[in-house]
C-alpha cells in the first residue's frame, strides 16, 4: 500500500464510493460517531453514505432522528456528532469526562461550578419533565428566571454540560429550531460496557469505518489519550492488520477490499462541510494539498464542504437553497477537466434529489465556504 491507496481505501471503508447500508441507522453505527455540528450537512454526510434508493432523501434521515434511532448531541471533543441511540450512554461516559475536565479553565472564567450545574440540573430536569422538548431560547428563558445568567456564553456552556452528563439530548426540530429533551425519556435503554469494552468497541468501529488510520489518527478522532487509543487498538488487533508508510503504522479491516483500488479516477463526490474523510484524522495530507488547506480549513474552525476526486480534494462546493431548488456552486483548486465538470454536475443532481429540489450550477468566484 502506498500514500495515494489510502484515501481510496478510506473512500471504500467509509461507505462514499461504495454503499453497504440501506438506512441512515446501519450508516452511523458502522462510522462509530458522525460529526453533527452543521446539522444540515450532516444530514447529507448520512445520506451520501446510503445505498441510492428511496431510503436517500433528507427526510428519511430526520425520521431516523425523530425516531430515535440515532442521537445528536456533544459525545466526543466537546462537538456535536451522531451518535446510535444504543451506544450514547457508553460513548458518553468514555469519552466526555475528559472535556469536562478540559474545560475547567472556561467554566472558572463564565464563573460556572458544580453549584450552579446541579441547579441548572434541577430546573432543567423540571422543564422538560414528562417528554416535553424545548429550544434553545426556551430553556435560557427558564434559567434566568430561575436567577441563573446565561449571557455570555453561560447558557450554552450548561447546556452542553448536561448533555455530556447524559441528562439531556437534542429532540426533534420544531421547525427550524432544534429542542432538547431529558436523555433518559428520549432514548430510556443502552448498552452498558466498562471502560475497556467500550474503548476496544469504538476502536473496532473507527478502523473498520476508517481504515487505513493510525493510533494517533483514532486518538484525535475520539479525543482520546494516545495511550487508551492504543489499549483499544490492542484489544482487537486481532480483527485487522496493519502496514508501515512512510514510518506510520496504518491500521485496516482485513482483508482489505480490492475494489477499493480500483475506483475510476473520473469519479467525483461531493463531501458537505464537516465530513468524516476530514474530520476523521490527524493528518489529512494524504487527501488534502498543503497548498490548498488554507481555503478548506478555515481559521474559524469551519472545516469547507469538498469535491473529491482521484483521491485528492480537488475544491470546494456549497449550496444555495431556494424555495424549489438547489445551487450548488463550486470552486475547483485546479483548471478542471471535462469529465470533472460533468461528474459535478452529476453528483449535485443527486444532491438535489436528495434534497427533493432542483438544481442549479454556479461557479464561484473564488473560495466562498462555510456551513451549509
Amino acid at each position: 500500500m502506498k500514500i495515494r491507496d489510502i484515501v481510496n481505501h478510506r473512500l471504500y471503508n467509509q461507505n462514499i464510493s461504495h454503499q453497504s447500508f440501506n438506512n441512515p441507522t446501519e450508516v452511523v453505527q458502522w462510522m462509530g460517531c458522525m460529526q453533527a455540528q452543521d446539522y444540515l450537512a450532516s444530514l447529507w454526510a448520512i445520506g451520501l453514505r446510503t445505498a441510492p434508493s428511496k431510503s436517500r432523501r433528507e427526510t428519511v434521515i430526520e425520521q431516523a432522528i425523530f425516531g430515535r434511532k440515532i442521537v445528536r448531541t456533544w459525545s466526543m471533543r466537546g462537538t456535536l456528532h451522531f451518535v446510535p441511540a444504543s451506544d450514547v450512554r457508553w460513548m458518553l461516559g468514555l469519552l466526555t469526562p475528559r472535556v469536562i475536565r478540559s474545560s475547567a479553565g472556561r467554566y472558572r472564567q463564565l464563573e460556572l461550578d458544580d453549584t450552579i450545574f446541579m441547579k441548572s440540573r434541577g430546573i432543567i430536569e423540571q422543564a422538560l419533565q414528562g417528554g416535553k422538548q424545548l429550544t434553545r431560547h426556551e430553556l435560557y428563558a427558564v434559567l434566568n428566571f430561575a436567577g441563573i445568567a446565561t449571557a455570555g456564553q453561560r447558557g450554552i456552556h450548561i447546556l452542553n454540560h448536561l448533555a455530556q452528563k447524559e441528562v439531556i439530548c437534542f429532540g426533534p426540530r420544531r421547525d427550524k429550531q432544534h429542542t432538547f429533551t431529558l436523555l433518559d425519556e428520549w432514548v430510556p435503554m443502552g448498552a452498558d460496557l466498562t471502560h475497556e469494552e467500550a474503548l476496544a468497541t469504538l476502536a473496532e468501529r473507527y478502523f473498520n469505518s476508517h481504515g487505513p488510520a493510525t493510533v494517533y489518527d483514532f486518538a484525535t478522532w475520539a479525543g482520546l489519550m494516545v495511550t487508551d487509543a492504543r489499549k483499544g487498538i490492542e484489544q482487537v488487533r486481532a480483527n485487522f492488520e496493519h502496514t508501515s508508510i512512510e514510518g506510520q503504522t496504518y491500521w485496516f479491516p482485513e482483508p482489505i477490499k480490492e475494489a477499493s483500488s480500483e475506483i475510476n479516477p473520473e469519479e467525483v463526490w461531493l463531501l458537505p462541510a464537516f465530513d468524516e474523510i476530514l474530520c476523521g484524522y490527524k493528518d489529512r495530507s494524504a487527501i488534502l494539498h498543503s497548498a490548498n488547506e488554507k481555503s478548506t480549513l478555515l481559521k474559524n474552525g469551519i472545516i469547507c464542504a469538498v469535491i473529491v476526486a482521484n483521491g485528492k480534494a480537488a475544491g470546494t462546493w456549497k449550496r444555495v437553497l431556494k424555495k424549489d431548488k438547489v445551487i450548488c456552486e463550486h470552486h475547483f483548486f485546479l483548471a478542471p477537466s471535462k469529465a470533472l465538470n460533468i461528474g459535478f454536475e452529476q453528483k449535485a443532481e443527486e444532491f438535489s434529489a436528495f434534497l427533493g429540489k432542483k438544481a442549479q450550477i454556479s461557479f464561484m468566484g473564488g473560495t466562498i465556504c462555510g456551513p451549509q
